[in-house]
Order: structure tokens, then C-alpha cells, then sequence
């Protein structure tokens, strides 16, 4: 698992019109170490909710800096992907802009 790959992730309790991929933006440093259960993401939408903290990751939907959490290692399924370079920058800006940084 490493930083920018997108997953297919399974909840416990899944919500109507919710995403199920998450973009792992956790640092890769911490996501080797297989005794953290959790990693740190963002929820990928289907359809652009706007806003200056989203940002686009391929078709794999936007990005939303606001839902950053805390997702489960063994409820990550299916790897679907990654996001670009340039989209991680884009993704890296959101975070710095949403915490102040």
C-alpha cells in the first residue's frame, strides 16, 4: 500500500450515494508499517462536489481534502489504481491549504 494509490473500500455500513474509493495520502513511511491498522485517506466522489478542497484524480473521480480519515488496512480491497504525480501535488496543496500549513 502506498501513498496515492486509490482502493476500492469496503465499510461496515455502507450509505446510499456514498464513494467507496479512497486515496491513500498517508506518508509511505507509515504505511510499511504493517502493525498500523489504519492508513490515512480521502473519499473520491463519483461527481465534482466543487469547492476549492477537491481535486481530480484521473477517472477515479475528486478528491475531497475535507473527508481526510482514517481508513481500516483490512477493509481496503481491490487496488484500482493511482493517482498521477502532478495529481498528488494538486492533492499535497489541498492539504496544506485545508490545515493551514
Amino acid at each position: 500500500m502506498r501513498r496515492g494509490e486509490v482502493y476500492a473500500y469496503e465499510p461496515v455500513l455502507s450509505r446510499p450515494r456514498q464513494s467507496t474509493k479512497r486515496l491513500i495520502v498517508s506518508a509511505d513511511a507509515i504505511n510499511a508499517i504493517d502493525e498500523m491498522s489504519t492508513v490515512l485517506t480521502l473519499r473520491l466522489e463519483d461527481e465534482d462536489p466543487g469547492g476549492l478542497l477537491i481535486v481530480r484524480i484521473g477517472e477515479h473521480g475528486w478528491a475531497a481534502v475535507p473527508s481526510i480519515g482514517e481508513s481500516l488496512r483490512r477493509r481496503m480491497g481491490e487496488r484500482l489504481g493511482a493517482a498521477t504525480q502532478e495529481e498528488m501535488e494538486h492533492v499535497d496543496n489541498a492539504l496544506r491549504a485545508a490545515l493551514d500549513l
